[in-house]
């Protein structure tokens, strides 16, 4: 799998212009501040959002021109996207059935076990907490068998205990399901503890992209950072100290022990 996708359209305070690439069993994280371009991106690629120019690729074939549901991609908005008047059971079955597929009850039933949401199947969005809906949000959007997943803020309205739960589902992802994963957030945590590689985006503009590795060299690096006047990589100076990267450090390495 490989995602080519570049895009320019005039937004009401600048010109958003990117290239974006993303591989097999990849996760990227698009880090940036509110209204910096990061969801119209998502958009776009999705289908649903146009621009003065577009052009999108997936496995060397354009889709610029294909419908939503043509592009075996899916966008997870930051709002929750269930249908309240289905039944979380309901909710994961229409994913098949708005494909038009017969039910693949053998990854309907992994996807039920892997989310731990059995004992939710009967009840219905308005009766779950934040964190069971956005579970059962991602587990809808993983029943649609994408390629690629797009998700706007999936983190964001959550209480840093829930965020963590939910990193650990996401930490896997592109392995366990075979797909993946371009994450908006303006979170830096998540950009580190999720990511594979990292865009940066303000006012329209990529000003930082890279591996997650080089992501950590440059972050011991404040030189790298603040001589690029960037307001993005320089709000980034108060976590430059060793117990935060240790924290992290350690988070990774209990993610790769237990294998969530």
């Amino acid at each position: 799998m490989h995602l080519k996708a570049t895009i320019k359209k005039k937004c009401p305070l600048f010109v958003l212009d990117v290239s974006i690439e993303v591989s097999e069993k990849d996760y990227v994280i698009l880090l940036g501040p509110s209204g910096a371009g990061k969801s119209t991106i998502l958009k776009i690629i999705a289908g649903v959002e146009k621009a003065e120019y577009q052009k999108i690729e997936l496995n060397g074939k354009e889709i610029t021109h294909l419908p939503p549901e043509k592009r075996r991609i899916v966008y997870l908005p930051q709002t929750n996207s269930l249908f309240p008047h289905l039944s979380v059971k309901e909710n994961l079955i229409f994913s098949f059935k708005a494909r038009k597929k017969s039910i693949n009850y053998e990854l309907l039933n992994r996807v039920i076990d892997n989310f731990d949401i059995k004992h939710l199947l009967d009840r219905y969005p308005n009766s779950l907490s934040e964190g069971e809906a956005q579970r059962v949000a991602l587990a809808r959007a993983i029943c649609a068998e994408p390629e690629i997943l797009l998700l706007d803020e999936p983190l964001s309205s959550l209480d840093f205990h829930l965020k963590i739960e939910l990193i650990k589902f996401l930490k896997n992802f592109p392995q366990n399901y075979k797909i993946s994963i371009i994450h908006v957030t303006h979170d830096l945590l998540e950009a580190l503890l999720l990511a594979n590689n990292v865009y940066i985006l303000t006012h329209g503009k990529i000003t930082y992209s890279g591996n997650i590795n080089n992501f950590f060299k440059d972050l011991n690096n404040l030189n790298n950072f603040t001589s690029k006047k960037d307001p993005v990589l320089s709000s980034f100076e108060n976590l430059n100290n060793l117990n935060f990267l240790q924290i992290i450090a350690n988070f990774t390495q209990m993610m790769e022990k237990n294998k969530v």
